[in-house]
């Protein structure tokens, strides 16, 4: 049997609780409250309804004991005469009226509900009416002798009526009463019990129409309520599966109508998030979330071994004066989106874009490899663009590629209010000079690195190169990858 512990007690409950708790539990809120409230509106009516039902049931019995009271004392009074002159032996015509006769005068006057009256006297004589009642009765002797032996007016109940018997008294002397018989009336329990019977079922009707009209009115504004707990759940949903166009509906100012405001606003904030983090590197964002939201400082930056990749579009001044700034713009964004695609997928991330140029990081792996192979695939994947948009008479571009290895500084740069997650070091100056002599279609890097391909690609010594604030030259070699083609 399931229990719960309170302090150094075990609360053991039936299994029937566990499981009526579960079902509970599993029900929509709308029902949950729907049933809560009509629980507690059955609570209240019961808690009002039965004192008014019980001190409305003291007041009728106290107004039927009384009016009973009244009915035999008159009765009592009307019989007495003609009971003692019966006991007495004295002749009929010397008394008015018979016990009869004021029995059937009291049912004349019609007493709600009162179903039979009898007169037994001392000598047992028993006087019924309606006759036919005197077999219900069942008023053996034993019964007889209780019943006068009464002193005073009492008061009975069976399944079916309630009896009031009054003794029927005689003074025998200044200080002493005799009991010469006894008055009894039976009223129906049912006829007693109408009124409020009466009262429950008005009680319990206004609480049942009290509890359908509540329930009503808390299933339908749970329902509203409800409804934008859907709304928001769905649109929660929808986020999660990269939908961040999606906008729930305020409704008031209540805390479900804060709650949709919250949530639109934290949509667009994901939003412009997003949006933020096409403008920034994908190492940048990296760096934030390694850094779990803490405040960067300029301080923080690391040495490492890079490969930098810068791809430059040859003649771009010169066809910059051909287009309109929108063509441009539309063009140029093409072949960076083409580039941007083949250096991600070997690994690399574009630091930044810088008019017409790129640099990328390949920070890890075989990242020489890595940023060869992009560079190689960039130049065949444009040269296949270049010849669909020539023979659909579009303007076309072409890029030269510089490629170079070595150790730089990786980290924060700029100040406290802007800056950028980037790279320096000779090597990003290297590979930038190698871009910048790069012809057209053209890849270009450091000749030592050679050795680093594992011969994958068939390259050509060039003649050297003077980099500004180095002393030696740069001995420099093309990746010739249309050989690589042909072998």
């Amino acid at each position: 049997m399931p229990h719960k512990q309170f302090g150094n007690y075990n609360i053991w409950y039936p299994r029937f609780f566990v499981d009526l708790a579960q079902l509970f539990h599993s029900l929509e809120i709308r029902l949950k409250l729907s049933l809560i409230i009509a629980f507690i509106v059955i609570v209240v009516v019961i808690l009002f309804s039965m004192p008014v039902l019980i001190r409305q049931e003291q007041i009728l019995s106290e107004r039927v004991d009384e009016t009973s009271r009244l009915i035999a004392n008159k009765l009592m009074h009307d019989v007495r005469d003609i009971i003692l002159f019966e006991i007495a032996d004295v002749p009929s015509n010397r008394v008015d009226g018979s016990i009869e006769e004021q029995l059937g005068l009291l049912f004349r006057t019609e007493p709600e509900g009162l179903e039979f009256a009898f007169v037994l006297d001392k000598k047992g004589k028993l006087t019924v009416e309606p006759y036919d009642f005197a077999e219900k009765l069942s008023l053996d002797e034993e019964k007889q002798q209780r019943l006068l032996q009464l002193q005073e007016f009492r008061r009975g109940t069976n399944e079916k009526y309630i009896e009031y018997y009054y003794p029927v008294k005689v003074r025998k002397s200044s200080s002493t009463d005799i009991t010469i018989g006894v008055v009894g009336l039976g009223f129906a329990k049912s006829t007693v019990q109408a009124p409020i019977d009466r009262t429950k079922g008005i009680i319990y009707s206004t609480g049942l129409a009290v509890i359908v009209i509540s329930v009503m009115v808390i299933y339908f504004i749970a329902s509203k309520m409800v409804n934008q707990l859907i709304e928001l759940a769905d649109a929660a949903r929808q986020v999660g599966m990269g939908n961040l166009e999606v906008q729930v509906p305020t409704r008031g100012t209540d805390e479900l109508g804060q709650l949709a405001r919250e949530f639109n606003n934290m949509v667009r904030h994901l939003r412009e998030k997003l949006q933020m983090q096409k403008f920034v590197s994908r190492l940048t964002v990296q760096m934030i979330q390694e850094s779990e939201g803490n405040k960067p400082r300029l301080a923080q930056s690391e040495r490492h071994d890079v490969t930098i990749l810068f791809s430059d579009v040859r003649n771009f001044t010169t066809m910059a004066e051909k287009l309109e700034p929108e063509k441009i713009v539309q063009l140029i964004n093409v072949y960076f989106q083409l580039q941007t695609e083949l250096i991600e997928k070997y690994g690399g991330v574009v630091d930044k874009f810088m008019g017409d140029q790129i640099m990328a990081i390949f920070p890890t792996g075989n990242m020489l490899q890595n940023a060869v192979s992009a560079a190689v695939e960039i130049q065949r994947a444009m040269r296949k663009m270049n010849k669909e948009r020539s023979r659909r008479g579009e303007v076309i571009l072409e890029v030269g590629i510089g490629i170079n290895h070595g150790p730089a500084v990786l980290g924060n740069m700029g100040s406290s209010h802007r800056m950028d997650y980037t790279v320096i070091g000779d090597v990003v100056n290297i590979a930038s000079r190698l871009c910048s002599i790069a012809r057209a279609g053209q890849i270009i890097t450091a000749m030592g690195l050679v050795n680093n391909l594992n011969g994958k690609y068939a390259t050509t010594r060039l003649q050297p190169i003077i980099v500004k604030g180095r002393s030696k030259h740069v001995e420099i070699c093309e990746v010739d990858y249309d050989r690589n083609v042909i072998m």
